[in-house]
């Protein structure tokens, strides 16, 4: 294959692979659409662990409806989490790393220097159990 067509082909490959990065961007919400559950759990853990004074332990429950349901971009600086997935399938990005795919039995940690959105692009809701350590003054979230 000669020069100019090596380079076209290039040409056309870096379009399409920015073409397809961007369609794939725009599935992920900008906002919530919808989700629902709540706390299952929560322990004072200030009360066994001094040091941790003002903090809490707490594990929900958490349901996204199909085809839309999920969270916008967040972080998990104060609040770091580990989300097991015990149906569906859940589309993610990481840090605007690539935006990848986890089913049931998928376990997410995420720790103090990630911010994730996700999104629930399939035909039946996600149920996912979270657990997370926060602040005791933090509001519980809301569906």
């Amino acid at each position: 294959m000669n020069g100019w067509k090596a380079g076209a082909l290039v040409g056309v490959g870096i379009v399409l692979g920015a073409a397809g990065l961007a369609a794939a961007q725009a599935v992920l919400p900008a906002a919530t659409k919808g989700y629902s559950g709540g706390r299952l759990g929560r322990i004072d853990l200030g009360k066994a662990f001094p040091d941790l004074q003002g903090y809490v332990l707490q594990v929900s429950r958490l349901e996204l409806p199909p085809q839309g349901g999920g969270l916008p971009l967040h972080s998990h600086k104060e609040m770091p989490e580990i989300v097991y997935i015990v149906s569906g399938h859940i589309t993610e990005q990481i840090n605007g790393g690539p935006i990848e795919t986890y089913g049931p039995g998928s376990a997410l940690v995420y720790d103090e220097t990630v911010s994730h959105s996700e999104v629930n692009l399939g035909t039946e809701p996600v149920v996912y159990i979270g657990a997370h350590v926060a602040k005791a003054a933090r509001p519980a979230p809301k569906p």
